[in-house]
C-alpha cells in the first residue's frame, strides 16, 4: 500500500472520525450560555482594547478569562467532556509556551538593542595603556565591507560630585563628537529639556555659564538615574575627579619619592543633557564627555581606550571580529564583539529561555496524555461499532486512521486555540505596558517579541507530540478482533 494510505485519511475515514468525535445532540441551555459568554467576552475585549482608560491588569485579566470561559463552553457544545478536557489541556500548554517564548525573546532583543546602543557591535582594544595609533587602526578597520562607521573612545572610572551635595562613582566615556553620532545612538536617547528641545552631541563641545554662575564650562551627559541621585538638572555644575593611576594602571596614594600625596585631576563640567538608555546599569553610572576632556582627565596624552565600530549586520559581529583580528595582526590588539562583551548576561538569558521552554514543553506532553485518555475511552465506547466495521471488511489500517484523525483533530484545535490565546495574552500585556523593577530586571518594562519562526516551531512540535499520542489508542482499535466486539450482542 502507498504511504499516503497510511498517513492521509480518506473521506470515508474522516466522516467516521467526525461522527465519533463531535456531539450531535446539543443542549439548548448550553447553546444559550455559550452565546451569552460570547457576548460578554467580546464586550470585555472591546472595552480593553478600544478605551485607553480601561487599560488595567484587572480589565485585561477579565477579558482573557471571559474568552477562556467562552471557548470552554463552545468546546463542550462540540465535543464530549473527555475531548474538551484534552483540547483545553493542549490549548493551555501551547498558549503558555507561546507567551513565555515571546517574553524571553523580548528580553533578549530589548537588552541586546540597549547594550549595542551604548557599546556598539565590535571594539578594538589594546593591551597596555599606550593606544596612540588609533587613527591608523580606525582607517584599517573601515576598509572592511561590513564596517559602516567607527570612532575612538576613552573609558575610565571616576568620581562625580555636586558642590555641597552627593557624590557617586561613575564610568566616564569620552567620545569623538564628530564621529560618534554614526556609531552610538546616544542622541536619540537624550531627554528633552525644559523648553522641549532635545540636546545634541555638539552640546558636549559648547562651553556655557552654569545656572549658578561662574566661568563657562564644557558639557557632560548624565544618566537619568544618576542625575536623580545627585539631584542635578540641565545647566547645573558638577565636578569629575579622576583617580591617580600608575604606569601599570593601579591606584596610587602618594609620590614615589615619599612626598605628600599628589592632587587628583579634576574637571568642572556643566550638565548639558540627561539620557535614558533604558538599561539601569548605564542610567546609574555612565557619564559622557568630549574625547579631549576625557583624555585631559586621564592625563596620558593623546591615548584612547579603544576603537568602537558599527556593522551592517550585528548578528555577524563575531565573524567580523575574527576577520578584523587577522587584518590587525593579533596582539597587542584584541577584538570583542557585543555578545562576548556581555557574555554572562546573554548566556543567562539563553539558559532561562531554554529552561522555561523545557518546563512548558513538559506541560504540552502532559496535555497529550489527555488525548491518549480521550481516545482510549472512545475506543472502549465504540468497540461494538468498530467490530461491525471490521466485520463488514474495513481494513485495520483504516480503523487506526479513524482514531488517529480524531486525535489529530483534537491536537489541531488545541494548538490553534493555544496559539491564538497566547497571541491575545501578548497583545494584552503589550498594551498594558507592565512595569518592571529596573534594578532587578535591568529594563523598566516587560518586553514582548513575537517570532513567527518560534510560533511555527511550537505548533509543529505540539502536533508531533499529539500525533505520537494517537498511536497507542489507534493501534489498539485496529487490533480489536471483530468477534470480541460482537460476542455479547
Amino acid at each position: 500500500m502507498p504511504l499516503r494510505y497510511h498517513l492521509i485519511p480518506t473521506a470515508h475515514e474522516r466522516h467516521i472520525a467526525r461522527r465519533y468525535l463531535y456531539r450531535h445532540r446539543r443542549s439548548r441551555l448550553g447553546v444559550a450560555v455559550t452565546g451569552v459568554l460570547a457576548l460578554l467576552a467580546a464586550a470585555a475585549l472591546g472595552h480593553y482594547f478600544l478605551h485607553p482608560a480601561a487599560v488595567s491588569p484587572l480589565n485585561g485579566g477579565a477579558a482573557i478569562l471571559g474568552l477562556l470561559a467562552f471557548i470552554a463552553a463552545l468546546l463542550l457544545n462540540l465535543f464530549s467532556v473527555f475531548s474538551t478536557v484534552a483540547v483545553v489541556g493542549v490549548m493551555l500548554g501551547v498558549g503558555a509556551l507561546t507567551v513565555v517564548m515571546a517574553v524571553t525573546s523580548g528580553f533578549q532583543e530589548e537588552i541586546q538593542q540597549r547594550v549595542i546602543g551604548v557599546n556598539t557591535h565590535v571594539l578594538v582594544l589594546k593591551y597596555g595603556t599606550d593606544f596612540r595609533e588609533y587613527e591608523r587602526v580606525l582607517a584599517q578597520v573601515l576598509e572592511h565591507p561590513q564596517v559602516v562607521a567607527g570612532a575612538p573612545f576613552v573609558f575610565n572610572e571616576m568620581l562625580i560630585a555636586r558642590e555641597g551635595g552627593a557624590s557617586a562613582g561613575v564610568l566616564v566615556k569620552g567620545i569623538d563628537v564628530r564621529r560618534a553620532g554614526r556609531v552610538i545612538d546616544l542622541e536619540r536617547r537624550l531627554l528633552p529639556g525644559a523648553g522641549g528641545q532635545r540636546p545634541t552631541l555638539d552640546m558636549l563641545l559648547v562651553e556655557q555659564v552654569p545656572t549658578d554662575g561662574g566661568p563657562p564650562l564644557p558639557g557632560a551627559f548624565l544618566g537619568r538615574e544618576l542625575a536623580r541621585r545627585l539631584k542635578v538638572q540641565v545647566g547645573d555644575r558638577v565636578r569629575l575627579v579622576a583617580p591617580l593611576l600608575g604606569m601599570d594602571g593601579a591606584f596610587v596614594e602618594g609620590r614615589e619619592d615619599g612626598g605628600p600625596p599628589a592632587t587628583p585631576r579634576s574637571l568642572e563640567v556643566r550638565v548639558a543633557g540627561v539620557f535614558a538608555a533604558g538599561f539601569d546599569e548605564y542610567d546609574r553610572r555612565l557619564v559622557y564627555v568630549d574625547l579631549a576632556r576625557a583624555q585631559q582627565l586621564a592625563g596620558q596624552g593623546d591615548v584612547v581606550t579603544g576603537v568602537e565600530m558599527i556593522l551592517r549586520d550585528a548578528d555577524r559581529a563575531r565573524k567580523v571580529a575574527r576577520e578584523l583580528d587577522s587584518i590587525l595582526g593579533g596582539a597587542p590588539y584584541r577584538l570583542l564583539d557585543w555578545e562576548e562583551l556581555n557574555h554572562n548576561l546573554f548566556t543567562a538569558l539563553a539558559l532561562q529561555k531554554a529552561v522555561l521552554g523545557l518546563v512548558l514543553f513538559l506541560i504540552v506532553v502532559v496535555a497529550a496524555f489527555n488525548i491518549v485518555a480521550s481516545l482510549t475511552m472512545m475506543v472502549i465506547d465504540k468497540t461494538r461499532e468498530v467490530a461491525i466495521l471490521k466485520a463488514m471488511g474495513m481494513p485495520s489500517l483504516s480503523v487506526a486512521a479513524v482514531f488517529r484523525t480524531a486525535g489529530m483533530t483534537i491536537g489541531l484545535c488545541g494548538t490553534a486555540l493555544g496559539i491564538g490565546m497566547g497571541l491575545l495574552v501578548c497583545a494584552v500585556v503589550r498594551r498594558l505596558g507592565y512595569l518592571l523593577d529596573a534594578k532587578v530586571y535591568l529594563i523598566d518594562r516587560l518586553p514582548i517579541r513575537i517570532s513567527v519562526l518560534e510560533v511555527c516551531a511550537t505548533a509543529a512540535v505540539t502536533l508531533l507530540i499529539c500525533f505520537a499520542a494517537t498511536l497507542y489508542p489507534s493501534l489498539r482499535a485496529a487490533a480489536l478482533p471483530p468477534a470480541d466486539g460482537l460476542r455479547y450482542e
